[in-house]
């Protein structure tokens, strides 16, 4: 096989790998037995890219494909978690209570919100709270612009618990 087309099947591999790594890491703990099988899936990717680097060892070429392929993997894991949004977000939106009411137009859109009054520094705050799906992070925080685009807003990831196991 080329140099190039080597380069190229190591960076591809490694960009699978590493993607596939980023993803499990996230779905590990809300589904075990899908993230096995993703692991599964990774490791055997890495045992085939490595196994290219290894039979030429010596080959700036195929070094810099492995790790640009780790690199862009990062990258591109990143961007699939973002898109496929696993678990939920905690929001938190503090407002002057005088300002205009974010939990209402939220309610509005079918998110639940709990309301908090509470005291800042400049004096009555409202602390709307909410959790939401992370795939619908962007469009809450989307509506809270619109509604105040000056309140301070915080989020997490929310790490759910049931009490009934």
């Amino acid at each position: 096989m080329s140099l190039f087309l080597s380069a190229l099947l190591i960076f591809v591999l490694r960009l699978i790998d590493q993607s596939l790594t980023t993803v499990r890491a996230l779905v590990v703990s809300k589904n075990p037995v899908l993230g096995a099988f993703i692991g599964l899936i990774e490791s055997a990717i890495w045992i085939l890219a490595v196994s290219q680097v290894i039979k030429d060892i010596n080959d700036p070429v195929l070094i810099a494909a492995y790790a640009f392929g780790f690199a862009g993997g990062t990258l591109l894991g990143i961007q699939l978690e973002k898109f496929i949004g696993i678990g939920s977000a905690v929001v938190r939106v503090f407002s002057p209570s005088k300002s205009a009411r974010v939990a209402k137009k939220l309610r509005k859109k079918g998110f639940m919100v709990t309301e908090i009054n509470a005291k800042g520094r400049d004096g009555a705050v409202t602390i709307s709270w909410c959790i939401v799906p992370r795939r619908k992070l962007s469009k809450v925080l989307s509506i809270i612009r619109s509604i105040n685009p000056d309140a301070y807003v915080t989020t997490d990831l929310a790490n759910p618990t049931s009490l009934r196991k």
